[in-house]
């Protein structure tokens, strides 16, 4: 889960094409509203302070496999992540999916 934290902070400033640094750092006033994106589809959202839009998804999954041999727990979990954002040579789409297990 850092690692997607990480990659995703990594990322996303660098999709603002042209904004600067000072534009890219600016911290996010507590109780601000995530406004939707319903150009990109649905699930997105806005980055506060920029025009790239983001979508977190995944799921998770938790049961017993029971045969001849016993029972053995199963779990799988999978996370998506997609950023979305308009630059000047056009559409700069991210899409990061990580899962473990089998579903």
């Amino acid at each position: 889960m850092q690692t997607v934290l990480a990659m995703a902070v990594l990322i996303l400033p660098g999709l603002r094409a042209g904004a600067g640094a000072a534009e890219r750092l600016r911290p996010q006033v507590q109780g601000e509203k995530l406004l939707p994106c319903p150009k990109q589809g649905a699930g997105f959202v806005r980055v506060p302070g920029s025009p790239t839009c983001i979508r977190l998804s995944g799921r998770a999954v938790g049961g017993i496999d029971v045969g001849s041999n016993g029972a053995a727990p199963v779990t799988a979990g999978q996370l998506s992540i997609d950023t979305r954002s308009e630059s000047e040579f056009g559409p700069v789409r991210a899409f990061v999916r990580m899962g473990h297990g089998r579903p």
